[in-house]
């Protein structure tokens, strides 16, 4: 029982305890609501009666500190027991009055009145007191202005003039944006003249409000002036005073009021969005006051804002200053020309003397994406952390930078500020999610798994959260648990029908989950069949089905796959140039911007369909359309040559033979010697000439072979001269013919060497052969199968790769056997790995050969081959 209490008496009932507010003088009543109407008293001064503001009084983001009105015409002595209400139907003379403002004050009641400025929503607002005026500065997301308003008093005016316009994300010149800003802040109460938005009758806005709220008549207010402007610590003070001489002008107000005299419409010009009209205007100015560093500035970001104008906006700034002193706008200028170090360093500076935090701090922000190095961008991200710690896009940057130096505490410090400033389970869980994310891209699986499972605290049924923590289980090796979150976030997929990853991406990792993990390739297929055409999943899902189809020993399936694969790719080729074309289709959307990872998939398709099944025309429609993907690939482009090489053997089909043409008699070996004499090959881009063979008194007889008729080709494309047929003595044709020779009886063919060019084949009497000037040795002068001579000059080739002479006497045979497939690949390779002049000399060949190639397979039906040949022709042309 408690101490004091009386038996049989209930025990007070416990309730709250007694408000701390209640122990305060006078019991803690609520204190006495401020009065709506301003308190006047009665005033005596040498001799005149004056009604005066007894304590200060709010009107808006105004506070009237001050206020004066005399009253005329009273004689002494006079009854003052009525006080103010005995007088307030007199009209006074307004002698004095003072006006503060707090800067916090003035951003509150204005910031509403800027909403939609930047878009969506209200931004950010700073007003904040400098000398001779003011800083205003506005920014929503990554978009930041500022600017510094000089305050010019008049009579009864005060003249708002911006200067010094900056910005970041801009999408109009931030001068004019300025004006924008001031004109929407000042609303009805100001207008705009010649770049400077004017207060007019201030006083008396302030006066018939004031006084007649509290019963009293408005006074008149001719000759009083403003006497004082003045910006102190947090907030603005103005006075008025009748009778008084103006104050004299600030420098920052002289020289706002003469900016605004030379270029006053080109600014109202901007305002209207008639950019060019305002360009004009700029340029006049110019020419009044030459390398003037407001007004180049102001023209300068004009013709940054328009677009592809930096050189010439650069060189506007720099006859008036610096780039590199231009601030932010010199960092603009020099990133767009490329000069990023430059860029850099301007960007710097004005991040260093940059009043406004937000505006510092996406400076950095912009240096550190120029920034070459880690070290200098983590050291940039920083600076601008200490700047803006709440700016949100700047604190996922330097979490990507620490990630980038494997600095996985920092970064995760970083995440933990950004879900603490985050508001609501949604946006929390947001936080997690990316940053689990970013820290599983960088390979830290076990950090990434335990972001998942906050992200999960957030929000349960998240399917998003649970195929990240299951991938970061499956990178940590626990496989396994891993396949069956999957699955889970599947189900959830599909409960919730919408939001998150989608259902085919799910289906995807749970495939691959699937054929990595437990090994089952029938329902792996099974899980990317489902997922249909169109699909940004699509094209992987048909490269793992003919991959797994392949594995699983369906090469046909395999093969359906990866046309499918193919044929999606083509449609969306032709989707996307409709597109350029400005249809309505989107199916070009499919490659979106992966252009690599297509022709990654093609080449291993085609990998696959010439590995498992030797389907080289397959393999080689697919690196066909790798290339038109990535066009100067040099693996796509080897494996192109390659395939193609091994495909035109089969291609090329040898002629019929005429029975009513007798065989030319081929020569034993043993009963010639042919001496060759050849100069050092000369690099030449014509056909050679013909070869003039004088035989020798004792030479047998030989019957020369029928001249060649070239194959009819495209006259559009290819013209050609004709090699004409060796000139014979009419009295060889009179003896008896020689018996065919055997090719087997020929011991060696001539070599090709510069510094011994004869070559004696065991026979007298040898035949003289002179080659003209550049002329490849070994052609059919010498009644030589070509086919033979081919695979003597390849193998020469083989031997010495950097022979020229070699190759293009190869270049030369393998034209006239229309073997025009190896002739392009001997060509192409020798382009890739000669030097500049050797890229000339065979650039031309090479575009015939694309020529003929291209024409032939439009002659053929196989436009889309054709397509790739013309597409290699326009590259090289270009």
């Amino acid at each position: 029982m408690a101490a004091g209490q009386r038996r049989g008496r209930s025990a007070r009932a416990l309730g709250l305890p007694p408000s701390l507010r209640a122990l305060a003088p006078g019991g803690g009543a609520a204190p006495r609501p401020p009065d709506d109407r301003p308190v006047l008293r009665l005033a005596v001064s040498k001799g005149a009666l004056a009604i005066e503001l007894g304590e200060p009084f709010a009107l808006g983001p105004l506070r009237v500190t001050e206020l004066v009105v005399r009253l005329a015409g009273i004689r002494f002595p006079v009854d003052l027991s009525g006080g103010v209400a005995r007088f307030r139907h007199r009209r006074g003379q307004l002698a004095r009055i003072a006006v503060e403002a707090q800067g916090s004050d003035l951003a509150g009641w204005a910031a509403p009145r800027l909403r939609g400025f930047f878009g969506e929503g209200t931004p950010q607002l700073l007003i904040a007191p400098i000398e001779d005026g003011a800083l205003v500065a506005l920014r929503s997301g990554e978009t930041a202005l500022a600017f510094e308003v000089a305050v010019a008093p008049g009579e009864r005016a005060l003249r708002l003039l911006p200067e010094r316009a900056r910005g970041v994300g801009l999408e109009a010149p931030p001068h004019a944006l300025a004006l924008r800003a001031l004109s929407l802040i000042a609303g009805a109460h100001g207008r705009l003249v010649e770049g400077a938005v004017v207060l007019d009758a201030a006083v008396e806005r302030i006066v018939r409000v004031l006084l007649p709220a509290a019963g009293a008549r408005a006074p008149a207010v001719g000759g009083v002036q403003w006497t004082a402007v003045a910006a102190e610590a947090g907030r603005f003070r103005a006075e008025g005073a009748l009778g008084e001489m103006p104050p004299a002008l600030s420098d920052r107000a002289l020289r706002a009021l003469e900016a605004a005299e030379l270029a006053g419409a080109a600014d109202e010009l901007a305002l209207a969005g008639g950019l060019d009209q305002a360009r004009y205007h700029y340029l006049s100015a110019l020419e009044r006051a030459p390398r003037h560093p407001e007004i180049s500035g102001r023209l300068a970001w004009l013709d940054l804002v328009i677009g592809d104008r930096a050189e010439g906006a650069l060189s506007t700034v720099v006859e008036a200053m610096p780039a590199v002193d231009a601030g932010l706008l010199g960092g603009a200028l020099l990133e767009a020309v490329g000069d990023r170090d430059g860029a850099f360093s301007a960007l710097a500076r004005a991040a260093h003397a940059e009043p406004y935090g937000p505006l510092a701090a996406l400076a950095w922000l912009r240096a550190a994406r120029l920034a070459d190095t880690f070290d200098v961008r983590l050291d940039a991200l920083n600076l601008g952390v200490a700047r803006a710690p709440g700016l949100e896009s700047l604190r996922w940057a330097r979490l990507e930078a620490r990630l980038d130096v494997a600095d996985v505490r920092g970064a995760l410090a970083d995440a933990e500020h950004l879900e603490a400033a985050a508001r609501g389970p949604d946006a929390r869980h947001a936080v997690y999610r990316r940053a689990a994310e970013m820290v599983l891209a960088r390979g830290h699986a076990a950090d990434a798994r335990a972001l998942f499972e906050r992200a999960l605290r957030y929000a349960p049924e998240s399917p998003d959260a649970v195929a990240g923590l299951a991938r970061s289980l499956r990178a940590a090796g626990e496989g396994r648990r891993a396949l069956d979150l999957l699955a889970r976030a599947r189900a959830l997929a599909a409960r919730s029908g919408a939001g998150g990853e989608s259902a085919r991406a799910l289906d995807l990792e749970l495939a691959r989950g699937l054929a990595e993990i437990a090994g089952d390739l029938p329902a792996a297929v099974a899980r990317v069949r489902a997922i249909p055409p169109g699909e940004p999943e699509a094209l992987e899902a048909r490269l793992l089905e003919g991959r797994w189809c392949a594995e699983l020993g369906d090469l046909g399936g395999a093969s359906v796959a990866l046309g499918r694969l193919r044929d999606a790719v083509e449609l969306a080729l032709q989707g996307r140039a409709a597109d350029d074309a400005g249809s309505a289709r989107g199916r070009g959307a499919l490659l979106g911007e992966g252009h690599a990872a297509v022709a990654a998939m093609l080449a291993e398709a085609a990998e696959i369909e010439e590995r498992s099944r030797g389907d080289l025309l397959a393999a080689q429609r697919h690196l066909g359309l790798a290339l038109r993907l990535r066009p100067r690939d040099p693996g796509i482009r080897a494996s192109f040559r390659r395939v193609s090489g091994e495909i035109a053997p089969h291609q090329a089909a040898p002629p019929a033979a005429d029975a009513s043409i007798p065989s030319p008699q081929r020569p034993r070996a043993a009963e010639q010697r042919i001496e060759v004499h050849v100069s050092a090959p000369r690099r030449r881009t014509l056909p050679p000439e013909p070869v003039v063979i004088a035989p020798a008194p004792a030479a047998p007889p030989v019957v020369p072979r029928p001249p060649v008729v070239p194959t009819p080709v495209d006259r559009g494309l290819i013209d050609r001269p004709r090699v004409a047929p060796t000139p014979v003595d009419r009295g060889l044709l009179d003896r008896p013919p020689v018996a065919p020779a055997d090719p087997g009886l020929i011991e060696e063919l001539p070599t090709l060497d510069n510094a011994d060019t004869s070559t004696e084949l065991n026979a007298p009497g040898p035949p003289s052969v002179t080659l003209a000037e550049g002329q490849s040795p070994l052609l059919r002068g010498f009644a030589l199968d070509d086919e033979l001579l081919a695979d003597r000059l390849a193998d020469r080739l083989r031997a010495d790769p950097t022979d020229q002479g070699v190759a293009m006497a190869l270049a030369d045979v393998l034209a006239r056997l229309g073997r025009d497939l190896d002739l392009l690949a001997l060509l192409s390779a020798r382009m890739d790995e000669g030097d500049e002049a050797t890229r000339q000399e065979i650039a031309p060949r090479r575009r015939d050969v694309l020529a003929r190639l291209a024409a032939r397979a439009r002659s053929e039906g196989r436009d889309a081959e054709a397509e790739l040949y013309e597409m290699l022709l326009h590259a090289d042309l270009t």
